[in-house]
């Protein structure tokens, strides 16, 4: 198939409903259209790739969810810390917004081979007391593996596991303030913040059960995990938790 004089704005009405995580191809007849015109067509396909490309996005997958979309470390996409907690109260709650974002995806695929599987696949839903006992879990494995080592450099990729591990170890789980509210300088109230601001992105959904709050996992929050899944740091973070795991599970089998 040729390319006609309007693909050039269709590629760009794509990436136009690419940067709005929440809506859905099936909820709006023109994203549906141009997702199909971009699985059918290949000319079509790399013409979307590089308009994204000179915005300094991604294409990171396309499906019948819809188009996910990453920045390049230079794109003016990016997503700051303070853009993702605007009203922090200083570093302490950045490095923490961090490691939670870690955890979270480590709840979700606690195995390595959990990130094989098809992004289509629904991952179990997960509430914030999970993640904050998985994130428990990594502090007491730090905690072992600290004894009798030498702190890890500055340059060094567990530096800021480290770092973010003191910090979290400092703040209490919950605590109720003096008119009944939630702390907000918990950690369970921290990760409650971050799933909530990946709910904002289109990551998670949000359903109360009983007196339970659920986030389920989106599609488009599992292809940007496998995208994560490549850094060092959530290599670093999976092995101490999965070194943390691997006992218990071999008593089970």
């Amino acid at each position: 198939m040729a390319l006609d004089s309007d693909d050039a704005y269709r590629s760009g009405r794509l990436i136009h409903w690419g940067l709005q995580p929440r809506q859905r191809p099936t909820q709006e007849p023109e994203y549906q259209e141009l997702v199909e015109r971009y699985l059918d067509h290949p000319e079509f396909r790399t013409v979307v790739k590089e308009v994204a490309k000179g915005l300094g996005l991604l294409v990171l997958e396309v499906g019948e969810h819809g188009i996910v979309l990453g920045p390049s470390p230079d794109s003016i996409f990016s997503l700051r810390s303070a853009d993702f907690r605007p009203n922090s109260s200083g570093a302490d709650d950045r490095l923490l917004d961090g490691l939670v974002q870690l955890a979270v995806a480590s709840t979700i695929f606690p195995r390595a081979r959990d990130l094989e599987e098809e992004a289509t696949y629904a991952r179990p839903a997960v509430t914030v007391v999970e993640v904050d006992e998985n994130l428990r879990r990594l502090c007491e494995r730090i905690e072992e593996e600290k004894k009798g080592a030498p702190d890890p450099v500055a340059a060094d990729e567990d530096s800021g596991i480290y770092e973010a591990w003191r910090v979290y170890q400092r703040r209490l789980s919950v605590m109720e303030t003096g008119d009944g509210r939630k702390g907000q300088r918990t950690t369970r109230r921290i990760i409650e913040f971050g799933l909530d601001r990946l709910r904002d992105f289109g990551c998670f959904t949000k359903e109360t059960r009983g007196d339970q709050v659920f986030y389920q996992p989106t599609w488009r929050y599992q292809v940007l995990v496998k995208e994560l899944a490549a850094t060092a740091l959530y290599e670093r973070l999976h092995e101490i938790l999965q070194a943390r795991a691997t006992p218990a599970s071999a008593e089970v089998g």
